[in-house]
Formats: structure tokens, C-alpha cells, sequence
């Protein structure tokens, strides 16, 4: 038998991809099926080692059944690694969908997930949108995926009662002992009045 071949299509098919294919359940659960009958195997053995160990009176693991333990419980490990990076890819694939798109799940797309997996990104988006939300001060974090660090600064408030200021990136609360990554010329003259502290590169004199 050619063990873990039906779990190395499945990711075949996603090298194949552009983006993912259809989710492919009769190889998942053909997968998962040879992935029972490894650990029935091993449970034959289990139970012949422990007959055979009973009849000489010794816990000693004879040598003949060595290499049938390792081959089975190998081929477990590997089933299950990838079906593990075939479940993760496409969950990636679906979170880096939803922060490019910011929007519900396009029907062309929803067609070949799972079930499982329409309802993950249905969660993730109303998570995602949530704290989005919740951040306020209109910051939108889809906008801003990946600000330009070279252009950005750490800096913690040191002082109380700063109250907001409003960024390229939106109106930003800096209450006291939080931090941000703000504009340098946004906040050099709060860091120069000692209201801000720069967390790391060089200070502001």
C-alpha cells in the first residue's frame, strides 16, 4: 500500500493553485481513513506484544515487532501534517482574503470552501470588524494594513491629561502609559516637551 499518498494530492492541489481549490473532502476522508486504520494496526500489534510479552514474562518490545510499530506511527505523523498544512494554507489564504477585500465572502469563493471554513471567515470578519470598531477615533485598519515603518515612531505618554490629536491616520487618545506608533511630525513637539517618550531609535533633543 503506497501510505500517505491520498494526503500528498491534497497538497499538490494547493501548489497547484493560485489561490485554493475546491475543498477536496473525499481526500480528506480518505486521509483521515487511512489514519484509523494505522492505529487499528497498531493496536493489533499493541495487543500481539502484549500476548507475547504475558506468555515469556518480560516487558521486553521483541525486535520482529519493531519496524511495523515505527512504519505505522510514522505514517500517523505524516497523515496528520498534511492534513494540517493543507487546513492551515486555506485558512490563511481566507483571513489574508478578508483584510485585502474587507468585505463578506465573494459566492465565487464561498462555492468551493467547506462548510467549516465559510463559517470561519463569517467569524474572523466579525471579529476583525469588531475591533476595528472598537478602536475608533477613525482608524481604519484596512486602510492602514501596512503604514510605511520608516516614516512611523514608537513612543509611550509619560504625561497625563494630553487628551487627542489627529493623525494622518486618524484621531488618536493618548492616555497616559500607552503607546503608539505615530508620524514623527506628528508628536516631535510633544516628545521635545518630555509629554511623549520615544521607545527606541534615537531621541529627539
Amino acid at each position: 500500500m503506497n501510505y500517505g499518498q491520498k494526503a500528498k494530492e491534497l497538497l499538490l492541489e494547493l501548489k497547484r493553485s493560485d489561490f485554493i481549490p475546491p475543498y477536496n473532502q473525499e481526500t480528506v476522508r480518505s486521509s483521515l481513513s487511512e489514519i484509523s486504520l494505522h492505529f487499528k494496526e497498531l493496536d493489533d500489534l499493541a495487543t500481539a506484544l502484549q500476548r507475547a510479552n504475558s506468555d515469556e514474562n518480560s516487558n521486553r518490545i521483541d525486535p520482529t515487532f519493531r519496524p511495523s510499530l515505527i512504519l505505522h506511527d510514522e505514517a500517523i505523523k505524516r497523515n496528520k501534517r498534511c492534513l494540517l498544512a493543507y487546513h492551515v494554507h486555506r485558512l490563511e489564504k481566507l483571513k489574508r482574503l478578508r483584510w485585502d477585500t474587507a468585505a463578506a465572502l465573494p459566492s465565487h469563493v464561498k462555492s468551493i470552501l467547506a462548510e467549516a471554513e465559510v463559517d470561519f471567515y463569517t467569524e474572523y470578519d466579525r471579529l476583525v470588524s469588531r475591533f476595528n470598531d472598537e478602536l475608533g477615533g477613525g482608524l481604519d485598519l484596512n486602510s492602514y494594513f501596512q503604514p510605511p515603518e520608516e516614516d512611523l515612531i514608537e513612543v509611550r505618554v509619560v504625561k497625563s491629561g494630553l487628551g487627542r490629536i489627529v493623525t494622518e491616520y486618524g484621531e488618536v487618545s493618548l492616555e497616559l502609559g500607552t503607546t503608539h506608533f505615530l508620524s514623527r511630525g506628528d508628536v516631535e513637539h510633544l516628545i521635545r516637551q518630555g509629554s511623549l517618550q520615544q521607545i527606541d531609535g534615537e531621541e529627539i533633543s
